[in-house]
């Protein structure tokens, strides 16, 4: 399956609800202000800002008086109006962040099975000391997928296990270092001092460190204030989207590039190892809207 396969499938609710609502306008000669809303509250209900809302309608008023080319006119309105940066180029060492129950550990291993694809040299880190649940998952990966595993069972400080993490990596000549974190709530200040606290420390080893904020894809606009507040403490240089499939809220990619400017490194897709997606901004546009011809 293409990446731009597994992105259409994993968007599908979202598309079909984008779908349904303009094929019900096709056989209009003009759209009405009624019509107009029907759009504006279906853009609204995938979660893609007000703001984009707002200015796609006004470019369908103005490009396209009447429904028939109504996925070219988003598709137009879309790329007008967000500049995404694409291609993430990853450092050496990623920390992985986020709330409780985003699928951080996961994503880990699903990433690190990304790069060891494409034949680089992985490490896992287990530096969420608050779940033994979370350092086994993760061990069970690295095993699966002959990575290298670093943990400490005997330390509950994450910062320490992050630390001898890191430095170990670098000593065997790693390409990629991946630290698991504990989830957090962005309003429990000890906790996101406690990451602040992992990155000051790991950032006494190397500076080459890219730092991935994990999302659910269903927590819809909700995610807008965990990148706020987690961007609070440390430097959210990406973004991974996880659970996209089979959410309806497929537009907060939108919604997030047009705030954060920000970009979206990858995109969880499914449960197996091999469901995530390196985002590509073209291919998830034309997916949501169902314009396939390139």
């Amino acid at each position: 399956m293409s990446f731009f396969d597994k992105i259409f499938s994993s968007i599908t609710n979202t598309r079909k609800n984008i779908s349904n609502t303009f094929d019900n306008l096709l056989n209009i000669d003009s759209l009405s202000t009624e019509d107009y809303e029907s759009i504006e509250e279906c853009l609204l209900s995938a979660d893609i800002s007000w703001s984009i809302v707002e200015k796609t309608i006004e470019t369908i008023r103005n490009e396209n008086k009447n429904s028939k080319n109504w996925q070219k006119a988003l598709y137009k309105s879309f790329k007008q109006n967000l500049n995404c940066i694409e291609h993430v180029k990853f450092n050496k060492v990623i920390l992985m962040v986020g709330v409780n129950g985003v699928g951080k550990t996961t994503s880990c291993a699903k990433i690190a099975n990304y790069f060891k694809l494409k034949n680089n040299k992985v490490s896992l880190v287990a530096a969420d000391t608050y779940r033994a649940a979370a350092v086994n998952q993760l061990k069970l990966w690295s095993d699966k997928l002959k990575i290298d595993f670093i943990s400490n069972e005997m330390s509950s400080d994450p910062a320490s296990v992050a630390f001898d993490g890191v430095q170990s990596g670098l000593s065997k000549n790693t390409d990629y270092i991946i630290i698991d974190t504990a989830g957090r709530l962005q309003n429990s200040e000890n906790l996101m001092k406690e990451l602040e606290k992992i990155f000051r420390v790991i950032s006494k080893l190397t500076d080459d460190i890219s730092i991935a904020i994990n999302i659910d894809a269903n927590f819809g606009q909700n995610s807008i204030s965990q990148i706020e507040n987690f961007s609070n403490y440390v430097p959210i240089d990406n973004v991974i989207l996880n659970k996209m499939d089979g959410t309806s809220k497929g537009g907060i990619v939108m919604s997030i590039v047009e705030k954060f400017k920000l970009p979206i490194s990858f995109i969880g897709t499914g449960e197996k190892v091999s469901d995530i997606v390196e985002f590509n901004f073209e291919d998830y546009l034309k997916s949501l809207i169902d314009l396939k011809e390139k």
